[in-house]
């Protein structure tokens, strides 16, 4: 199981944003945070919490 598959499973606003991790090493996370709607500010781009 990858680092990526581990947080998806353990920690849950990783699985509520869809991150998709996309490289992981001991020394950097490339992660990519889908742009989707649900997750808008009210000025339409995406929220600071997200």
């Amino acid at each position: 199981m990858s680092i990526g598959e581990m947080l998806a499973a353990t920690v849950p606003m990783a699985r509520t944003l869809n991150l998709e991790f996309l490289e992981t090493t001991p020394e950097k996370a490339v992660v990519a945070l889908p742009d989707q709607s649900d997750y808008h500010n009210h000025v339409g781009g995406p929220h600071a919490g997200a």
